[in-house]
């Protein structure tokens, strides 16, 4: 959704100068049909128009100018996630996530998406669809999952490294979707996950937790560098009912409820500790 931010930011920016779309427009020798289409996300801008215009309101911050010239050149190049062809909220969600600077997931039934394995994601997809793992709507959906995940770990070496903070269910480390041994290797893969403790941080709700809030059900929350976007709220629905919101009511409540997750539940160490004793557990160990 790099177009969408740009587009809402320059927005902003200009209402912030005092200018009007026409005053812009003759000043910048544009037709006022082409500021329009911009500030409505209809068509994209290059990073140079960006920087110009920037100069044109008074905007000095070289980390605002970075920022904004860095999301107009993501929104005129071909994403990765075209190829897969969604629709809907979740395809808002894929390219939210893809440029979120920090993704909070809580999960009460299984491990979230960025964090399975290949043969865990294909295990649990096949019980949500009721279908056979070979299936091809199993298949697209696993291949969307790991490339997801391969967008997030390309991003890693960048300038705009994203952190994922995850709490998960203790139900969901007892859960042995797929068999114990294929189990056992997905808390394998979340204990090496944590070893890069700048971009995974892990938590862990027990199961005598009284203090628990997460009750309601799932979610996956996206924070943007500086104020390049609001928020976004994800839930996950059945039989593809998923909704994706911005309103800041929704999003602060379910940033209030994250944090009451990570404070009563256990992290770091502790968190890990769960995660070791349910994979030995699983191991007969």
């Amino acid at each position: 959704m790099a177009k969408a931010n740009v587009a809402q930011r320059l927005r902003e920016l200009r209402d912030e100068a005092g200018l009007s779309v026409a005053a812009v427009a003759t000043d910048m020798d544009w037709s006022v049909s082409k500021l329009t289409r911009i500030e409505k996300g209809e068509v994209s801008i290059q990073p140079l128009e960006v920087r110009a215009l920037l100069g044109h309101y008074g905007v000095t911050d070289e980390n605002v100018l970075a920022e904004l010239s860095r999301l107009a050149r993501t929104a005129r190049s071909r994403q990765w996630y075209s190829r897969h062809r969604l629709t809907g909220a979740y395809a808002d969600f894929v390219a939210y996530e893809n440029e979120a600077a920090v993704i909070r997931a809580w999960q009460l039934l299984f491990v979230p998406g960025l964090l399975q394995t290949r043969d865990y994601a294909r295990a649990v997809t096949a019980r949500t669809l009721r279908a056979d793992p070979n299936d091809e709507q199993v298949q697209a959906r696993v291949e969307l999952r790991m490339d997801r995940q391969q967008a997030l770990f390309e991003r890693l070496g960048g300038p705009d490294a994203p952190r994922v903070i995850a709490v998960i269910d203790e139900a969901v480390l007892r859960r042995p979707i797929g068999g114990r041994d294929l189990m056992a290797r997905q808390l394998d893969h979340l204990l090496k996950l944590a070893e890069d403790d700048e971009t995974f941080a892990l938590g862990v709700t027990p199961l005598d937790l009284e203090h628990h809030s997460g009750l309601g059900g799932s979610f996956e929350l996206l924070k943007f560098a500086g104020r390049s976007h609001p928020d976004v709220l994800f839930v996950e629905g059945a039989a593809g009912a998923d909704f994706l919101l911005t309103d800041r009511g929704a999003t602060d409540r379910h940033n209030a409820l994250f944090q009451d997750l990570v404070d009563y539940g256990r992290t770091g160490d502790r968190a890990l500790q769960l995660i070791r004793s349910s994979r030995d557990a699983l191991r007969g160990g």
